[in-house]
């Protein structure tokens, strides 16, 4: 049961396809982007060609950046994939910040779900379904096909893939634009997934949600919520002009009553992300006008922390920092027994913190943050935030002494951006121009990143050993470039 009461406008989106495709065919409407062979791509193309599309869509798409969205969706899809440790995809989770309910996959497991679709799902469970769908595409190699005339896997073949999605699946006028008219890369139709592809991916996601504790009748609980949708708005001319949506609805309910077991089926983790996500696109002026915050209220009715923790939120976006402090404090004060919630209470402080932070109340901020930081020293999200408030604070020296460590093995672009800062404010021009390279190489700007590792150089002051490590940088991108040239 979703526990926010405000109401969010979503337009659902299909995926767009041709006319006379609609008329004479059952399919799902997703972009083709192959199938189960694998004759013209192996293992290891896969995966050299997901970490380039990875980049790209860094790079290139409207993307969530909160890392403690990314890092829910980042640990629900892995929850997923416990029962498939072995594979050999190496599966990585992204939010793009789009109202249409909708998610998609590529080769080498890149997996973008719609921030649209958290909102709409009521579960945690239905969300699961979807995703363990896409993982079911990728795992069963219904991506794997790319060029039927030639098995290079470049840059070219990247963008491609990707200009196929969007246009298949999004208006590219208000996502991923660059990709498609940056690289003049056209997709001249969009084609489904054949049937028996998407039944294949239905039993292979039921059984990967079983196998993950995750309620198996949560793919059919969510076709039950799209069509729901359908009929009280008319939104989804997909589910109007295709019955077979009603029967996957009656075959997915049979295959989950095959899996017996005390399955989960929502967690306030969820609901607390589904809140956030929702700040998005709120109008947060008119929920805080209609909103009753009373905290007697929320001991009678524990579900309504969640309620609670969107007004905070709201009230932190409308620049109320001292209201929105006094009520997250509250929620914590109401937290204190309940030892089992501790991820919540991680999301009440970093949203206190950032509170604080917005208040020029640095020190609170840090004192928060620091706390959570000892408790989970490697977590991205905690280490995200409390470099957010050194930089704010003037504390660089500590940012780099934070991060460089952590990112040395995990390089998440939002923390080496933040490396990046801190050094340029530390007049150490040649580490600032060598992290903002790394950042634009990570997200897929390959020539820009080039130039400022020769800044780095340029600027370089502390001897052979820096300039050995930016040539290589420099170096590794230009054999990535030599098959194709990209802007």
């Amino acid at each position: 049961m979703k526990a926010i009461k405000y109401t969010i406008i979503l337009i659902i989106l299909v995926a767009q396809i041709e006319n006379s495709s609609l008329a004479n065919n059952n399919n799902i409407l997703i972009p083709k982007i192959g199938d189960t062979s694998s004759r013209f791509m192996s293992i290891s193309q896969e995966n050299k060609l997901g970490d380039i599309i990875y980049s790209q869509i860094l790079g290139s798409f409207r993307l969530i950046n909160d890392p403690l969205i990314t890092g829910y969706i980042q640990m629900l899809g892995n929850r997923l994939l416990m029962s498939d440790y072995n594979s050999s995809i190496k599966y990585r989770f992204l939010v793009a910040n789009h109202y249409s309910i909708n998610a998609f996959a590529t080769p080498g497991g890149v997996i973008v779900i719609n921030s649209g679709l958290i909102t709409k799902a009521n579960t945690e469970a239905e969300l699961a379904s979807v995703i363990a769908h896409e993982i079911a595409h990728v795992k069963s190699r219904h991506l794997s096909r790319m060029h039927e005339e030639s098995s290079e896997v470049n840059i070219t073949t990247a963008l491609t893939v990707i200009a196929t999605v969007i246009a298949g699946m999004y208006d590219t006028s208000t996502l991923g634009k660059a990709i498609v008219t940056g690289q003049n890369i056209k997709a001249s139709k969009q084609i489904s997934f054949r049937r028996e592809h998407e039944k294949e991916a239905d039993r292979l996601a039921i059984n990967i949600l079983a196998r993950a504790n995750i309620s198996p009748y949560a793919m059919s609980d969510f076709f039950k919520t799209l069509a729901k949708e359908n009929n009280n708005n008319e939104g989804l001319e997909f589910l109007r002009s295709h019955p077979v949506t009603k029967n996957r609805i009656v075959e997915t309910q049979n295959l989950a009553a095959q899996y017996k077991g005390n399955f989960t089926n929502d967690s306030f983790t969820y609901q607390f992300i589904s809140a956030r996500v929702s700040m998005q696109n709120l109008d947060t002026k008119i929920f805080i006008d209609n909103y009753k915050f009373n905290p007697n209220d929320t001991i009678k009715f524990p579900s309504k922390i969640i309620n609670d923790y969107a007004y905070g939120l709201a009230l932190t976006k409308e620049k109320k920092y001292k209201k929105s402090i006094i009520v997250l404090s509250s929620l914590l004060e109401l937290l204190k027994s309940k030892d089992q919630l501790y991820t919540i209470r991680n999301y009440i402080n970093i949203a206190l913190s950032e509170a604080y932070l917005n208040n020029n109340n640095h020190e609170k901020a840090i004192d928060i943050l620091q706390n959570l930081n000892n408790i989970y020293p490697t977590d991205s999200s905690i280490l995200y935030y409390l470099s957010d408030a050194y930089i704010k604070k003037g504390n660089y020296k500590k940012v780099l002494k934070l991060l460089i460590p952590y990112i040395i093995e995990h390089r998440d672009h939002r923390l080496v951006i933040k490396v990046s800062e801190a050094a340029y404010k530390l007049k150490e021009v040649s580490l600032g121009h060598e992290y903002r390279g790394d950042y634009l190489k990570i997200t897929g700007k390959l020539n820009s990143a080039i130039k400022f590792y020769r800044l780095a150089l340029k600027y370089n002051m502390k001897g052979t050993t820096i300039d050995k490590r930016v040539l290589s940088k420099i170096k590794e991108i230009e054999k990535l470039q030599e098959s194709k040239e990209i802007l």
